[in-house]
């Protein structure tokens, strides 16, 4: 695939596709007129550096991990898991809209429970 084809797919500009090639990120291939050619694997790449930029890993931890041997039983749960995060991100993104016009009140009580549920489910993520 050329690197237009990746960013198309991946939602990535092909800026930041080009940079995470620069820093050996993604595998890349020319072809006989120089164009850059991706395996389609670097789309799961791509994914995979999405997630681990979340975490706010630097580039380099991100190097250190991709060249690791993935684990094939926990890598896929952490996917899920992110597609959790996404899902409820934009649940939250529409409960704002309508609260927005909501007495402070109303507003108070809602960010009282999402905050004691967020606390909860940190504390779960610190014991694993």
């Amino acid at each position: 695939m050329r690197i237009g084809q990746v960013a198309e797919l991946s939602g990535l500009s092909s800026r930041t596709i080009d940079y995470y090639t620069q820093c050996g990120l993604l595998p890349v291939e020319r072809s006989s007129t120089n164009y850059r050619l991706y395996p389609e694997s670097v789309l799961q790449t791509l994914e995979r550096i999405k997630l681990l930029k979340k975490q706010r890993m630097s580039i380099a931890e991100i190097e250190q991990v991709l060249h690791e041997p993935e684990d094939r039983e926990i890598d896929p749960i952490m996917y899920d898991v992110q597609e959790e995060i996404d899902c409820l991100q934009k649940k939250l993104a529409s409960l704002e809209e309508k609260l927005k016009d909501a007495p402070k009140e109303e507003k108070e009580r809602v960010h009282k429970i999402l905050e004691q549920k967020m606390m909860d489910i940190m504390k779960l993520l610190t014991m694993l």
